[in-house]
């Protein structure tokens, strides 16, 4: 099973084509081999991994929903300090298997959230500004599926738009114009401020890997906001 999952995550062509061999394989047998895989130094391959967990889990969750639970639940652990892991790639799949199963979603969505939202203290925050950038991520997906349910990010978004990571600050752009929340001051002046980041970023989005700025993500995000009426908001 290792060996098929390693070629179907860096098989040529579309990703959902390249995944699609995975399908006629018990999810079971899949969540090992693709855990394994997130750690890959290929990026595509990493990313492919998130994208066939996020299929392979919502499989087992529609089979026997426990089992789906139970899977998220060990990728939050994997994101717990007591663990002693360092959760590289688990937002990500967290988000992905949210964005697949509704009913996962429902029970979950707050504690992907939680991963960006700092608070003084009993908080889930992720500190490492690496790994949080997967919990941007994550959101951001989480918002192109189910906004409804992201939108309690809005304000750590705005907040994240200040991040020390490029790539979060461009990630936390895309969610805002992913949401399209009522805008505020605070989160224009945010997009301005970011006019100038000419940081330029992988982003995984739709299976694909792409070159994205954080200035151009910025500026659409600002075009985007700054027009009320122009474009229904998200109720």
């Amino acid at each position: 099973m290792k060996e098929a999952v390693r070629k179907a995550l860096a098989a040529p062509g579309p990703t959902d084509e390249a995944l699609a061999v995975l399908d006629a394989s018990p999810p079971a047998a899949l969540t090992g081999p693709l855990l394994s895989a997130l750690l890959s130094p290929t990026p595509l391959v990493r990313w492919r991994a998130v994208t066939a967990l996020g299929r392979a889990v919502c499989r087992m969750a529609e089979a026997r929903l426990e089992d789906g639970r139970i899977f998220v639940r060990r990728l939050m652990w994997y994101l717990n300090e007591e663990s002693g892991a360092v959760g590289w790639g688990a937002p990500e799949a967290m988000a992905e298997i949210l964005a697949r199963h509704e009913g996962l979603a429902r029970e979950f969505h707050r504690i992907l959230l939680s991963y960006i939202r700092e608070l003084e203290k009993d908080c889930t925050f992720i500190d490492h500004p690496p790994l949080r950038r997967g919990a941007f991520w994550g959101v951001a997906r989480l918002a192109q599926a189910r906004p409804e349910l992201a939108l309690p990010a809005v304000p750590d978004l705005v907040t994240g738009l200040a991040d020390c990571d490029p790539e979060s600050r461009g990630l936390c752009c895309l969610a805002l114009t992913l949401l399209r929340p009522e805008e505020t001051p605070e989160m224009l002046a945010g997009f301005l401020a970011l006019a100038g980041d000419t940081h330029v970023f992988d982003l995984y989005w739709d299976g694909e890997l792409r070159p994205a700025r954080v200035s151009e993500l910025a500026r659409t995000a600002h075009a985007l906001l700054s027009q009320p009426g122009l474009y229904p908001h998200q109720p």
